[in-house]
């Protein structure tokens, strides 16, 4: 499909190249280890026609194991009233992209076919300052399994120029107690390369 038939809400292709890095948290890292591990997150923007919109590749991974992402996932920025959700998709057969974000020839098998919507696992991003903050969908719809718990996504971001920061937790569905994750506040991380120049300039007026 021929890319001009689009046109971008103008805040879509922000979102979109201020997620679009290599992203490191060495700094926190190195800082603070007994809180912190050393994490990688890779965001590779993708080709509009895809999934008909703006959509990024994901994986994110320890810094030791680059080539062993623990996480690997598809993002679709859609426009809603007042607000961007970011929907989020698994990958088939994922192993065969891994390191994809940053070889993105790898890219090329990935079809539409291959992706599995992760209901209830958006993301809502709204414009916050000179960037966006974001949250997990209400309604403690996206389970997460883990040490044998049934536990639901309570996850936050926020980007902008300087940098990316990440909370995830894992929370009981009954007590809303935290089951797993972060107990020393969000991830920080610092763009070690951009890929903002790869996401199209369709933005309408």
């Amino acid at each position: 499909m021929n890319d001009s038939v689009f046109t971008i809400r103008p805040d879509v292709i922000k979102l979109a190249r201020l997620l679009a890095a290599d992203f490191s948290n060495q700094a926190q890292a190195f800082e603070n280890p007994p809180f912190f591990a050393h994490i990688r997150v890779g965001i590779r923007p993708l080709p509009i026609d895809l999934l008909q919109g703006v959509s990024l590749f994901l994986e994110q991974a320890y810094d030791i194991y680059m080539d062993q992402p623990y996480r690997l996932r598809v993002l679709k920025l859609v426009p809603q009233a007042g607000y961007i959700e970011i929907e989020n998709y698994q990958v088939s057969d994922e192993a065969e992209f891994y390191g994809a974000a940053r070889n993105p020839g790898k890219l090329a098998d990935l079809r539409p076919e291959r992706l599995q919507k992760m209901v209830g696992c958006s993301h809502f991003a709204e414009a916050q300052g000179q960037g966006f903050h974001g949250y997990v969908q209400p309604g403690k719809k996206c389970i997460v399994h883990r040490n044998d718990e049934e536990t639901y996504l309570a996850g936050t971001f926020a980007v902008d120029e300087q940098r990316f920061s990440s909370l995830d937790r894992g929370c009981d569905l009954v007590t809303d107690q935290r089951v797993w994750g972060s107990v020393a506040g969000p991830f920080e991380f610092v763009r070690v390369q951009s890929f903002a120049d790869e996401v199209p300039d369709l933005a309408g007026s």
